[in-house]
């Protein structure tokens, strides 16, 4: 293995002898010895091999050739950075090795990354990736330039667990920064995904047996005004399969990138102390378990990337065709939609990815143009003004863009929501059943987005029903006066953002008390089951939105079933508790079509 130079100019020798002599790693040999009924010598040897199998190198050919190829890929893309940014994470390097942990939506995420740090004169950070993307001739350059290929299963493999842990251990050791992307995978639905959580509790471990000094870790933004793969992720949220990474994949997405995209935009979250989140684990528990705090960061990390997320124009373009009513719009009307949007968007102070000016569509017209160049949108011309439309079957598409703002709203829709249901039950208590009703909606998409804690939330759904509410804390609060209220709100959201959600769990609901309570069911046969049934409901025009037609969507209602214990088989009263899961959903989507229908006589002012 040829030298490797850290940032600091120091030559290291093998890396593997290092490691292997450490009192740390003997001891884990040691227990795998005794584990395995291997011998010592054939654990040293395969925890050689591994680590070898793990190992990245840095060569200064191959970094010259990846930054090239970095520029070159990212051609489509203008970087949109913000610099006082760049600046803080620049000083925090100085003194502490960083982890950063973006969000993924392309295949070009590294790449953007990359070219923004190299910028400030950042050394290539160890990028922590999959085994599927080591094709030649990629993999081999990638290797050379600092990419560690991880084995994609390797759960009962503790040999491999205990290298890469060592190996983990010993870049945090030398202050080699790393960087890995916490959904696993790319976003199919343009949000983002649970955390995968293998890497960040190898991370953890090797912090807390190894480490001298503080890790720091970087939460990430990085999207996109236009995105290549988006069609490509769509047909596979409608039951399509995914086509392999290879060299004849990779010079198709290449060619893509001839086209201008617009912009790529990169944010930075505020920087999170591992030393501190084991410390506040420990504190707040009875163990001294350090992988206690793996799931506290984890999320942590995806509410800050949230936080920092920018409201992009195509998002905003978006969201105003979708949910239309399967009809044209005039960009008048399309003002109509936005123009209370924007007013609470300001109002919260939220980022902007640019300034928009609804009078001269300012900011959303290259969007505009840009989605109906690539066939996500439709313009007709020939009419006294134009008009646009979400394309036929490109309705994933468009929600992946709309999708990438809609944790922004997501307090308010289920406020909306909660309203709507106190105001039908004319609750007497309207504060206490508001409050229950949150919470359980809350509960109810726990598996699509990123709440904050508890006492945050309770601050935020107090701040969001105010806004439009005044005084429904008040005891003199009559339920009966919700719906007049809410009727004569400026802005609602609901329905353009947790509708389809809501409606794609509802057919899993129905689906699932269709089937007897002893029999067992296959996940992946029962999705597809939903897909199918969706999409025959779409075509009957009995399903509002075809974004409801969504692998993803209907795994989270599997995982919502299953944490309730309706998924796997039971004795005859599993099926009244299946109706009742159907029942909730059918409830539910009606009080969408309430805020649907105040909305539309709204926008029609």
């Amino acid at each position: 293995m040829a030298p490797r130079v850290d940032r600091r100019g120091i030559h290291l020798h093998d890396f593997t002898d290092e490691i292997m002599e450490t009192k740390q790693f003997k001891k884990s040999m040691d227990e795998l010895a005794e584990a395995s009924g291997k011998s010592e010598d054939e654990i040293r040897s395969v925890c050689k091999e591994n680590l070898k199998e793990i190992a990245a190198e840095q060569e200064s050919w191959a970094i010259s050739s990846w930054d090239k190829m970095c520029r070159w890929l990212g051609r489509a893309y203008k970087l949109d950075v913000r610099p006082s940014q760049i600046k803080k994470i620049a000083e925090l390097n100085k003194q502490s090795t960083l982890v950063f942990l973006p969000n993924h939506r392309s295949y070009l995420d590294p790449l953007i990354l990359r070219s923004a740090l190299q910028d400030s004169d950042f050394e290539p950070n160890h990028v922590l990736g999959g085994l599927n993307l080591s094709f030649f001739p990629m993999g081999t350059i990638a290797r050379r330039n600092g990419v560690v290929f991880i084995r994609r299963e390797f759960k009962d493999d503790d040999i491999y667990k205990v290298c890469l842990k060592a190996y983990m251990a010993y870049l945090v050791k030398h202050k080699q920064n790393l960087e890995w992307y916490i959904e696993g995978g790319r976003t199919r639905t343009g949000k983002l995904r649970p955390p995968r959580m293998g890497i960040l509790s190898y991370l953890v471990d090797a912090y807390d047996e190894y480490a001298e000094e503080d890790v720091l870790i970087i939460p990430v933004f990085v999207g996109y005004d236009q995105q290549y793969e988006v069609g490509a992720i769509s047909a596979e949220e409608m039951g399509g399969k995914k086509a392999p990474e290879s060299v004849s994949w990779l010079l198709k997405f290449a060619r893509a990138q001839t086209v201008r995209r617009g912009r790529a935009h990169l944010r930075f979250g505020e920087p999170l102390s591992l030393g501190e989140a084991l410390a506040e684990t420990r504190a707040t528990s009875d163990s001294n378990d350090a992988r206690l705090a793996v799931p506290k960061v984890a999320f942590e990390v995806l509410h800050r990337i949230n936080k920092v997320t920018p409201i992009m124009p195509s998002a905003l373009v978006t969201f105003s065709l979708l949910d239309n009513d399967d009809k044209a719009m005039t960009v008048e009307e399309g003002r109509r939609v936005l123009k209370p949007l924007l007013d609470y968007i300001k109002r919260r102070g939220l980022d902007l990815s640019e300034d928009i000016n609804l009078e001269d569509y300012g900011g959303l017209y290259d969007a505009l143009r840009t989605l109906e160049r690539e066939g996500v949108i439709r313009r007709y011309t020939d009419g006294p003004e134009d008009i646009y439309w979400i394309a036929e079957n490109r309705a994933h598409e468009a929600a992946f863009y709309r999708n990438t703002l809609i944790h922004h709203l997501i307090t308010r829709a289920i406020c909306e929501v909660a309203l709507v249901r106190v105001a039908q039950e004319e609750a007497e208590d309207v504060t206490n059943a508001m409050w229950e009703e949150v919470v359980r909606l809350r509960d109810v998409l726990k598996y699509e987005f990123f709440f904050p804690r508890t006492t945050h939330f309770a601050a935020d759904v107090a701040n969001e029903v105010d806004i439009a509410y005044p005084g429904w804390e008040s005891e003199t609060f009559d339920a009966k006066e919700i719906l007049p209220t809410l009727a004569k709100a400026k802005l609602f959201v609901a329905h353009r953002t947790i509708g389809p959600f809501l409606e794609s769990y509802g057919i899993a609901a129905d689906r699932l008390a269709l089937r007897a309570p002893d029999e067992e069911i296959d996940r992946e046969e029962f999705i597809l089951e939903c897909i199918g049934v969706a999409q025959q409901r779409w075509y009957q025009k009995e399903l509002y939105s075809p974004e409801s037609i969504s692998r993803d969507l209907f795994s989270g209602a599997v995982q919502l079933a299953s944490n309730r214990g309706l998924f796997e088989p039971g004795g005859p009263e599993l099926a009244a508790k299946r109706q009742d899961f159907a029942d909730e959903f059918h409830a539910v989507i009606e009080r969408i079509n309430i805020i649907r229908e105040l909305a539309r006589k709204k926008e029609e002012i």
